[in-house]
């Protein structure tokens, strides 16, 4: 089991630093992106770490053999916490829109909404910062555990 935490705390090491990475990868308010994202690259990397990571806590959970209660309070909380990181990020976003649009402001005299709303809508290289940060890879290992905890309750109604 020691080796199944430590293989855990080693795959969400890798993850946070590609987070990290990525994070860096952000264009800065006012200039241009140039051609693409490359920052998708590393996220390819991430979905693979995701699914070891669900795997990794399913095991930790099964060898605990945790109560019914316990799943539910950890179903709980982490839907909780993935709730209030996805209003945090939302609110972030609305705040580093208004920081784009003073910059735009300050190099070029105008705003234009409608660039503003294209370069912060979708993972364009604008917005990486706040879809890549310490708040968003928490969201992500909470949601491993949350899927994992599910896995549980599947596998129990199962059998």
């Amino acid at each position: 089991m020691k080796a199944t935490k430590l293989v855990l705390l080693a795959v969400q090491l890798i993850v946070l630093v590609l987070f990290m990475g990525i994070h860096l990868m952000t264009a800065t308010p006012g200039s241009s992106s140039g051609n693409g994202n490359p920052a998708l690259l590393l996220l390819m990397i991430v979905v693979p770490l995701f699914i070891i990571m669900v795997l990794l806590w399913q095991r930790i959970f099964r060898y605990y053999k945790l109560t019914k209660q316990v799943v539910i309070i950890g179903l709980l909380f982490t839907s909780l916490h993935i709730i209030a990181g996805i209003m945090y990020q939302r609110m972030e976003l609305a705040n580093y829109r208004g920081v784009i649009e003073k910059a735009l402001i300050k190099q070029y005299g105008y705003a234009d909404q409608q660039y503003l709303l294209d370069i912060t809508s979708g993972l364009t290289i604008h917005v990486n910062n706040q879809y890549f940060n310490l708040n968003t890879f928490f969201m992500l290992v909470s949601f491993s555990v949350f899927i994992a905890l599910l896995w549980l309750v599947v596998l129990e109604e199962k059998n």
